[in-house]
């Protein structure tokens, strides 16, 4: 059995000695733990009796004689759990420090450590692996996770969190030339667990999917981290991880020298015409806004644009997420089959989409927003949600050179 003493910074707090242990469960929510977590975390300075007065009261007769008896309580507690504990906690003019003995080993610590040692580009490429992934593993959650309202708290889990998604990424740019997909798999899979919207975590899960040839599973992680950052966030992915997606999850390898192959390939998974309007995701939008706009301008025609918004009865964005969502699962499949096959429409935000109209004007919209309304509000579900339309004709070519599209 290990005379160490144990303390844990990352994911819950504890301080652990053979069989004995100081955790979160014994003390949540008690000053004594945060003093203990401050403490620690500013273990290379001593702390000044005002500035744990400010973190722990607020409204105290006597805050310095109450820091006094706490000090006291968390020695003794000390005491229960290490041999000598009190003198884990020292405290001299006015200032107190927690003393890190050589027996201390803190995850923080050995995280940095493994860190630096990483970094060393004249290290063989299996032992970099090999200590990327001890740092990777002594990660168990955010730093000092169940505190991490305390704005002192929240730079450091930030240092930490990035820190700990570079050491990811880094493993995982060494694993790929050797082939080690299901361990690149692996290691992102518990990444996501801590954060779910960084982008190049899902971009490494994409491509060692398709490394695997598994692209149904990079089809269906592109489209996770797609609607997420739509839900949470109300935004599209980066046009990178949108490139990565269009240039691999459907690979052509080889050379295609049968051109009904490709026709078929471009065409609907049937085979047949699409019937409706065109839906896409955004980034594609902007291309086919593109495209048009070139042909709008060759032609003299006709292009306009409308965001289309749901609301909550005040005219505010819905905050039930699940109402919001129906709601715009609802808009799309009435704007789907109101709109015309040469028009296109995108999900714009969380509660908007913007639509792509052809050879329409003010009072041709109209007919349009009446009809998506129609169907819309066929449901009595959707009594509450208000549908905003925000439409513009956009200037044709004889506008000037000050139109909106030079």
């Amino acid at each position: 059995m290990t005379n160490k003493i144990i303390i844990t910074m990352f994911g819950e707090f504890s301080i652990t000695y053979r069989d004995k242990k100081l955790s979160e469960k014994d003390c949540r929510g008690s000053k004594m733990l945060l003093l203990l977590e401050f403490l620690v975390s500013q273990r290379d300075r001593e702390v000044t009796q005002n500035e744990l007065i400010d973190l722990l009261w607020s409204d105290s007769r006597n805050p310095a004689n109450a820091l006094k008896t706490l000090v006291h309580r968390t020695r003794t507690i000390l005491d229960g759990i290490v041999p000598n504990g009190a003198e884990l906690i020292t405290g001299s003019h006015g200032s107190y420090r927690f003393v890190q003995r050589p027996e201390c080993v803190i995850d923080s610590d050995d995280f940095n450590k493994c860190m630096e040692q990483a970094e060393d580009e004249t290290l063989s490429r299996t032992k970099r692996i090999s200590v990327y992934k001890k740092a990777i593993a002594l990660y168990k959650g955010g730093y000092l996770a169940n505190s991490a309202q305390e704005t002192w708290v929240q730079p450091i889990n930030v240092y930490y969190h990035a820190l700990y998604n570079s050491a990811v990424d880094k493993c995982v740019q060494l694993l790929y030339p050797m082939g080690k997909f299901a361990e690149i798999v692996t290691l992102c899979e518990r990444a996501t667990v801590f954060d779910q919207s960084d982008e190049n975590l899902h971009a490494n899960l994409i491509r060692a999917f398709v490394a695997m040839g598994e692209y149904e599973r990079a089809a269906k992680q592109y489209e996770y981290i797609r609607k997420y950052l739509m839900e949470q966030y109300g935004s599209a992915p980066t046009p990178h991880l949108t490139e990565l997606y269009e240039l691999t999850v459907k690979p052509r390898n080889g050379v295609q020298d049968n051109l009904d192959a490709v026709i078929g390939d471009l065409t609907d998974e049937d085979g047949s015409e699409s019937k409706g309007v065109f839906y896409c995701h955004y980034e594609i939008f902007k291309y086919i806004f593109r495209l048009y706009k070139r042909e709008s301008k060759r032609l003299n025609a006709k292009m306009s644009l409308c965001l289309v918004s749901v609301l909550d009865s005040n005219r505010n964005e819905v905050g039930d997420i699940k109402l919001l969502e129906k709601a715009m699962d609802k808009l799309s499949l009435s704007i789907s089959n109101s709109l015309r096959m040469r028009d296109v429409y995108t999900r714009y935000s969380r509660s908007q989409y913007l639509l792509l109209l052809l050879e329409a004007d003010r009072g041709s919209f109209k007919k349009i927003e009446d009809r998506i309304m129609t169907k819309f509000r066929r449901s009595r579900t959707m009594d509450n949600i208000k549908i905003r339309f925000d439409f513009k004709e956009l200037p044709q070519r004889n506008a000037g050179p000050n139109s909106a599209f030079e």
